[in-house]
């Protein structure tokens, strides 16, 4: 629909609406999305970028009006309490779901007050709605069925975990992209878990035939079960091709059919089947309870009976089966020989070596913490338990490897990895986590430790002394034109320090807010973002908190990437409780700030780039990844010779290709 057709007045899908037309900060109103009682969603135009956005607004219908001037009001004295409440627990939530970086779930990208009320602006997605992708494309088979369900469910996985429901999952709020990928839209109705009844009352959203029974009262038991009947509720209208019965009328009996006796077994499997009627069981009590219960039922692959999980060679990292794979943080140690690669003869021979001495090296590493595998370029190990393992691991494997007169080199990285089943069924280790060791390891002469940055500041936060024992060597571009910062490993007192054996919580906490429940929830969240890892940084890094806050401003700063770094921070002040939560946010994100600039300090590295520069650069940044740009620009900038450099080195900082070009456009040296 153009501009040119839209009514000058009130939206045309409701009478409260803004005006088409009318700006809000740098916004433009095009046209009203959808409504409900919670608030009104628009499309609306961001001038600065030109491009579009959804905005959600605050506007609960039964507790605010607009008034002259389009100011939100109460309604009334009586309703003004709780009008306040929901804007205050908008904000709060707002800011925690724009920490949400994943490609499942729509976006958000900042939230303002205006109007007397408050605003959420998401990223606008195109593509269609689930029900239109469909025409066409039935039936479905059951890898078209997994490729849209999987995301979603990793999705979920993550706002579950931050302590959030969606409400809301239903055909219309399910979009796909051209690209195929699916995205979760409308966080308008999303809650926190422990939310009491007022703003269940407030907020309620029920779409029948898709929300569940504990969806329709204030004192419904909700909770991740409540959006798995949601979705398990989509499944069933893709799989049968008919909308699930309407969750009340199953209550007393249940007469709708089950999706095991008049869905297709052959097609999807008799196990994903059972999952989507276990899920959408009227009994909250008898559903999954946590969407890895679901996921782990629903994926597995269809055997005709029972769900049953593939033999694997080894326990993967996770405990997942390769059918569950999915993305997390790891340390990861890449190593080849030092052959030259037209001799193949010599090549196998020292890889063969290679992999025995490697064997050896990685055994007092619990088999569930680490996954080798041998690639063409070389032999790679990924660690999600101890980071130091990997270092352990590369000391040993380069004294057995000089022992035998053989030159290896080794590159060690932190990052993203994703573990899957090749073709053959055997396990391998996808990401960008092994794809820079490999780089870091080209590097490397033979015999010779290099790590990547975001490794050696992991390292940083947990040994004291780690500066003595590793030499900073600059900046080396590989063949893709990627540039990454390396350090040489130099020493061996480093690993005396022995592996955490005991991961419980006994020890009394030094601070009075260091309760185990709080600790807990902190791994929990980090689990979130990083993956196992999580439980033994946050043992290691505990003797060095002073307070619950400092535990998390630590944490913070072993998070390699922004966005995770960005979103850890804001779900632990919301889990924490904080309604002042943009104080505390600010206050941890200035201390990890100064605890990231600390590791660069310790590099020596100083900038040339001039301060106005870098405030330009950095004011143009926030646009695109929020309130981490100070810290990457002040890091980044340590390396960098000009702002060109520093403007590239950002730009890998964020995902969108298009959005890339754009800043780099944007941030370019000034004229």
């Amino acid at each position: 629909m153009s501009d040119e057709n839209l009514p000058s007045g009130p939206g045309q899908d409701d009478l409260l609406a803004l005006p088409s037309g009318y700006v809000i900060n740098e916004y433009r109103i095009e046209r009203v999305l959808g409504g409900g009682g919670f608030g009104i969603t628009y499309l609306a135009r961001d001038t600065h970028l030109d491009c579009q956005v959804a905005i959600k607004e605050y506007l609960p219908k039964d507790l605010a009006v607009r008034r002259d001037g389009l100011a939100v009001r109460p309604r009334s004295s009586e309703a003004a309490k709780g009008f306040e409440w929901g804007l205050q627990r908008f904000l709060l939530e707002s800011r925690a779901l724009a920490s949400f970086h994943h490609p499942g779930i729509v976006r958000v990208l900042r939230y303002f007050r205006g109007n007397d009320t408050a605003y959420m602006v998401m990223e606008y997605e195109t593509g269609q709605p689930l029900q239109r992708w469909l025409v066409g494309r039935l039936p479905l088979d059951r890898a078209s069925l997994v490729r849209i369900v999987r995301p979603l469910l990793d999705g979920l996985e993550a706002i579950h975990a931050a302590g959030f429901l969606h409400r809301d999952i239903k055909p219309g709020n399910i979009y796909i992209r051209a690209d195929g990928s699916p995205v979760l839209l409308d966080f308008g109705s999303a809650r926190r878990l422990e939310l009491d009844g007022i703003d269940q009352t407030l907020t309620a959203v029920v779409t029948p035939g898709f929300a569940p029974a504990e969806q329709y009262h204030r004192h419904g038991k909700q909770g991740p079960w409540t959006d798995l009947y949601a979705l398990a509720g989509v499944m069933y209208w893709m799989v049968t091709g008919k909308l699930p019965m309407e969750a009340f009328a199953r209550l007393r009996e249940d007469a709708m059919p089950k999706a095991a006796d008049i869905g297709n077994a052959d097609a999807f499997g008799a196990g994903m089947l059972k999952a989507i009627d276990w899920a959408l069981n009227p009994d909250e009590d008898k559903r999954p309870r946590q969407v890895a219960d679901f996921r782990r039922a629903c994926l597995a692959p269809p055997t005709g009976g029972e769900a049953s999980e593939p033999p694997v060679e080894a326990p993967l990292p996770l405990g997942l089966s390769a059918s569950e794979a999915r993305t997390f943080i790891g340390a990861v140690l890449f190593a080849d020989v030092a052959v030259a690669a037209s001799d193949e003869a010599a090549q196998r021979e020292g890889r063969s070596r290679l992999v025995q001495m490697l064997t050896q090296a990685i055994a007092p590493v619990p088999p569930t913490t680490r996954l080798a595998v041998n690639t063409k370029e070389g032999c790679a190990v990924c660690y999600v338990g101890d980071p130091e393992d990997a270092l352990r691991t590369a000391v040993q494997l380069g004294d057995a490897a000089a022992g035998a007169g053989i030159g290896v080199h080794m590159g060690i990285n932190l990052g993203p990895v994703r573990v899957a089943p090749d073709p053959n069924g055997r396990s391998r280790i996808l990401g960008d986590g092994i794809t820079t060791a490999f780089r870091v390891m080209r590097f490397s002469s033979p015999g010779q430790v290099l790590v990547a940055r975001a490794y050696y500041e992991v390292i940083y936060q947990l040994k004291k002394n780690a500066g003595d024992y590793f030499r900073h060597i600059g900046v080396r571009r590989d063949p893709q034109a990627r540039d990454h910062e390396l350090y040489a490993y130099s020493g061996v007192s480093l690993l005396a320090s022995a592996r955490v054996a005991d991961l419980s919580i006994r020890q009394a906490a030094v601070g009075g807010d260091l309760s185990p429940a709080a600790i807990e929830a902190a791994e929990r969240i980090l689990a979130l973002h990083i993956g196992p890892m999580a439980k033994i940084l946050v043992r290691k890094t505990l003797p060095r908190a002073e307070n619950l806050s400092g535990l998390h401003e630590l944490l913070a700063a072993m998070i390699p990437d922004p966005a995770p770094r960005s979103a850890f921070l804001s779900s632990v002040v919301a889990a924490s409780g904080a309604v002042s939560g943009a104080a505390s946010s600010r206050s941890v994100l200035g201390t990890a700030a100064r605890s990231s600039a600390s590791v660069s300090a310790a590099a020596g590295a100083v900038s040339v780039i001039p301060e106005a520069d870098l405030a330009r650069v950095e004011q143009i940044f926030a646009r695109y990844i929020g309130p981490m740009a100070r810290v990457l620009v002040r890091r980044e900038s340590r390396t960098a010779n000009s702002v060109a450099t520093l403007c590239r080195a950002l730009a890998s900082h964020i995902d969108k290709d298009a959005e890339r070009r754009r800043f780099m456009s944007e941030a370019g040296p000034a004229d």
